[in-house]
């Protein structure tokens, strides 16, 4: 028997992956560590009962020497009849519940461009995104 959390999980869709591979890329001896960014959008419908969020993650970016560049977003729709728990749930809450899904794209893609599949790290989405927001409040 499940707990009513009063907020329903109703769909994922992959909405967007970019994904170019740099074929002259040199493995550094001591490695390379993961370049990263998320973002989220989050949108209510007009009865504040339905939530859209869409997390975005953009790999290697920011890296001279990248393995490859991608880009994969998710948007993931959730529905709630207390408005007040849905946006408290659309800060932290939803991103976290799509994260696994950018997960499995970034591993299964990169396997298939016959690399080694990059599994993600668990990362504190929590302190990412608060830490982003302190330095570009809305």
């Amino acid at each position: 028997m499940g707990i009513d959390t009063g907020i329903n999980f109703v769909g994922i869709s992959l909405t967007e992956i970019d994904f170019k591979l740099n074929k002259n890329f040199k493995p550094p001896k001591d490695g390379i560590s993961v370049d990263i960014i998320f973002k989220t959008k989050n949108s209510f419908s007009q009865d504040k009962k339905t939530l859209n969020v869409t997390l975005s993650a953009t790999l290697f970016e920011r890296t001279k020497n990248k393995p490859f560049m991608m880009k994969v977003s998710v948007e993931g729709i959730f529905k709630a009849k207390n408005y007040k728990e849905l946006l408290k749930f659309s800060k932290v809450h939803a991103p976290a519940h799509l994260f696994p899904f950018i997960r499995e794209v970034v591993g299964n893609t990169t396997m298939k461009a016959n690399i080694p599949p990059l599994l993600l790290p668990p990362f504190n989405l929590s302190a990412m995104l608060s830490a982003k927001k302190a330095k570009n409040p809305l």
